[in-house]
């Protein structure tokens, strides 16, 4: 007995030594590993149209999800870096430029000289913090992200046409005894995951598709760029379009005056913030995922900051397995807790 005992004991050493070795090797395709995950479960309501035709749904499910994903996700990308790297070039002219607009206001010098010394340090502060931003250092690591890119298109679409096989395959390795419980914690996670994800990401793409029309219409430059910023903050609870919105409607009040700023923002807010943020976005969430949206904001905005891409979709799925599990513990200690009380 001893033997077997410990005959177990070093092949669990031996497996996770393996799972150690094969997570270092794998680490830097970390981004294009989360992608594809993240691509699969937004594929998964195009596919499920396909029936039993499991390859071709994959296949169109997958072609469907990573062309326009990845073509705004690549322009937001390029924009915000180019953003980034206009404020840290031309930091005195946009001082210049905020400061001669407030001296219109008549404001005491000494309350000018306090608000444009504050304006420094902020425009400081924010470009110190966007280059420590991993995203903004894959310039340099261009071919990496090419690759992960890549390697997110087959990732999605076996695990569209394998996932349910890998779960199975999972579930015989544990004692039947414990089959059912583990299938309770699986969909539940599951179900959590998908909320997260389509909730987030099918808002974004309203958001992206609808600010087009509306940044096109009203004559803004570069709308397809802006449209991509829109995508990519409607991916954040709370953040949402009106991180675009309000600084495009300051833009057209500096240069257009406050009529056509206020009207660019109503019209803004009608048709790009009210069908994604108040029908789409609470009818995904509150369907699929039980998740709070300020834990979910938290996990997008630090596991980008710690992690780049990858993070920002490894972060809010790792919280969403820890709360699925919480909530399966909890129902089971209650439902334990009233089967004591009847008896």
């Amino acid at each position: 007995m001893e033997s077997r005992y410990h005959s177990y004991r070093w092949a669990l050493l031996l497996v996770l030594a393996a799972l150690l070795l094969l997570s270092y090797f794998l680490f830097p395709l970390l981004d294009g590993l989360v992608l594809g995950t993240v691509f699969a479960y937004l594929g998964r309501p195009i596919k499920s149209f396909f029936g039993i035709r499991d390859r071709l749904g994959s296949a169109v499910a997958t072609v469907c999800i990573i062309i326009p994903i990845t073509v705004v996700l690549s322009l937001g990308a390029l924009e915000i870096a180019n953003q980034m790297l206009s404020l840290a070039q031309h930091q005195g002219d946009i001082i210049k430029g905020i400061g001669t607009f407030i001296q219109e206001f008549e404001i005491p010098p000494y309350i000018y000289e306090m608000l444009t010394g504050s304006i420094q340090n902020i425009l400081g502060i924010i470009t110190s913090i966007a280059a420590s931003i991993p995203v903004f250092n894959y310039g340099k690591n261009l071919v990496l992200v090419t690759l992960n890119l890549i390697l997110a298109i087959p990732v999605c679409y076996f695990l569209l046409r394998d996932g349910m096989k890998f779960a199975q395959s999972w579930f015989s390795l544990i004692p039947q005894e414990r089959v059912e419980v583990h299938k309770k914690y699986f969909t539940r996670i599951d179900q959590i995951l998908s909320g997260i994800f389509l909730g987030s990401m099918y808002t974004a793409i309203m958001g992206g598709i609808l600010s087009a029309f509306v940044f096109y219409l009203f004559g803004l430059p570069r709308p397809f760029a802006l449209a991509s910023l829109v995508f990519l903050a409607g991916l954040v609870p709370i953040l949402t379009a009106w991180a675009v919105i309000i600084p495009v409607s300051l833009y057209r009040y500096v240069n257009l005056g406050p009529l056509e700023a206020m009207t660019f923002f109503v019209v803004a807010s009608l048709v790009i913030y009210l069908p994604s943020e108040l029908v789409l976005r609470p009818y995904i969430v509150s369907v699929r995922s039980s998740i709070h949206p300020l834990l979910v904001m938290l996990s997008f905005l630090g596991g980008a900051l710690v992690a780049g891409i990858g993070g920002f979709f490894l972060a809010p799925a790792t919280m969403g397995v820890l709360v699925g599990i919480y909530q399966v513990r909890r129902e089971e200690m209650m439902e334990r807790n009233s089967n004591e009380a009847s008896q």
